[in-house]
C-alpha cells in the first residue's frame, strides 16, 4: 500500500485543477491511499486565506509525522500557488519525502518569465522534486527547458467516455462555452465573433445562442460590452455550473469554443469531446494533442474574431462536417484521454519513484 498525501486547493475553488483533484479522489485505486489537504480557499478576506494556510501546514506537519506517507503530491499552479507550494515542498524535503509536482498553470510560462529571481526559484522547487507531472510535450519541452535534470512525466488530463453523444440540430444552435469569464480565455473576441454572426445572411435561418457557462473578474465588463453591442439575445448566461448542471448543459449544445491566448489542457475541452461535441479553440498550451485542425473542429488564432466567425459558420451550415468532427471527438478521447489509462499510469508513477 502506497500512502499519498495530496495537496491542492479547497474543493469549492472553481477551475480545472479543481476537477482533476475531484477525479483523484473518486478514483478507486488499488493499494493506494489518498488523503487530502488543500491549502487555499477562496472568496474569504485576506486574514482568513492566511489563517487557513498555517492552518493547512500544520495539517500536512502532522500527516507527515504521525502517518506513513511515502509520496507527497502537490497541485501547483503559478503566482500564490507556486509560494505556498514552495513552503510545502521545504518542508516535506525536511522529512524527507519523496514529493510529486503537478503542473496546471495556463500562464506558468509568463510567471517563470516575470524576473530572473522567480526562474531561479522556479528551478529551485522543480529539482528538489522526484517528478515533474506536465500536461503534455510542449508543457515537457518548457520545463525541461528550465534545467535538463528535471525529471519530467507526461500525463495528460483526462475524462470518463459518455455513452450519450450531442445531437446535431438544424436550426436550435448552442455553442458553448464552458470556463471563467476572463480576458485571457478569449471571451471577447467571441462577442465581436458574435457581432458579425448577426449580419450574415446564410445564418439568419438559425437560432443561435451563445451559452456562457462560468463566473469570473471580467463578467459585469462583459455583459456591459454584450448590451452595449446589443448582442443580448444571443447570449445566455449560466454562471458556475458543475455536476448534474454541467452534464445536462454539455447535452443540450452543438458545438465548444474556447479561444484562449493561455492554457494547460483545459479539462472543459475534454468534457465536450467526451460527449462528442466539435471543438472550435487555439493552439495553445497542449491543446493541439487533444483537438486537430480540420479533424474533429477548428484550431483558430488567438485575438484572430475572423476565424472564429468563419469557424462557427462552417460547422453551423454543414451537417457532414459536424458529423465527422463529433465522431472524431469522442475517438480521440477514447484512444489518447481515457481515464483507466490515466490512472494506471498515474499508478505506475506512484510506484516507480
Amino acid at each position: 500500500m502506497i500512502n499519498v498525501l495530496m495537496i491542492g486547493s479547497d474543493l469549492s475553488v472553481k477551475g480545472g485543477m479543481t476537477t482533476v483533484v475531484k477525479s483523484f479522489l473518486n478514483n478507486n485505486f488499488e493499494d493506494v491511499n489518498i488523503t487530502y489537504v488543500p491549502t487555499h480557499i477562496e472568496n474569504v478576506g485576506k486574514m482568513y486565506k492566511i489563517l487557513f494556510f498555517i492552518k493547512s501546514l500544520i495539517i500536512i506537519v502532522k500527516n507527515l509525522i504521525m502517518n506513513d506517507v511515502n509520496i507527497v503530491h502537490i497541485h501547483l499552479s503559478e503566482r500564490g500557488s507556486f509560494f505556498r507550494k514552495l513552503i510545502v515542498v521545504l518542508i516535506c524535503k525536511v522529512f524527507g519525502k519523496k514529493v510529486i509536482i503537478h503542473l496546471h498553470g495556463a500562464d506558468f510560462k509568463e510567471f517563470y518569465n516575470n524576473n530572473k529571481y522567480i526562474q531561479s526559484t522556479i528551478k529551485f522547487m522543480f529539482l528538489k522534486c522526484d517528478c515533474v507531472i506536465v500536461l503534455g510535450e510542449k508543457w515537457n519541452i518548457f520545463v525541461k527547458s528550465i534545467d535538463e535534470r528535471i525529471k519530467t512525466f507526461i500525463l495528460r488530463n483526462s475524462v470518463e467516455l459518455m455513452d450519450y453523444c450531442v445531437e446535431y440540430n438544424d436550426k436550435n444552435v448552442n455553442i458553448l462555452f464552458l470556463a471563467v469569464l476572463i480576458k485571457r480565455k478569449g471571451i471577447f473576441d467571441l462577442i465581436k465573433a458574435v457581432d458579425k454572426i448577426r449580419y450574415d445572411k446564410e445564418l439568419t435561418e438559425y437560432n443561435i445562442k451563445f451559452v456562457l457557462a462560468g463566473s469570473g473578474n471580467d463578467e459585469v465588463v462583459i455583459k456591459r460590452q454584450i448590451k452595449n453591442l446589443d448582442l443580448e439575445k444571443y447570449f445566455i448566461f449560466k454562471g458556475w455550473i458543475d455536476g448534474k448542471e454541467k452534464i445536462e448543459t454539455i447535452k443540450t449544445s452543438q458545438i465548444f469554443i474556447l479561444p484562449s491566448y493561455n492554457e494547460g489542457l483545459p479539462m472543459s475541452i475534454l468534457e465536450a469531446m467526451s460527449f462528442g461535441m466539435p471543438i472550435i479553440t487555439t493552439n495553445v498550451g497542449s491543446i493541439d494533442e487533444a483537438v486537430q485542425n480540420n479533424v474533429n473542429g477548428y484550431i483558430v488564432n488567438p485575438g484572430n474574431v475572423e476565424e472564429i466567425y468563419e469557424s462557427i459558420k462552417k460547422i453551423i451550415v454543414n451537417h457532414d462536417l459536424w458529423k465527422k468532427f463529433s465522431k472524431q471527438s469522442k475517438y480521440t478521447i477514447k484512444e489518447k484521454f481515457n481515464k483507466d489509462q490515466y490512472f494506471i499510469k498515474m499508478k505506475e508513477l506512484y510506484y516507480s519513484i
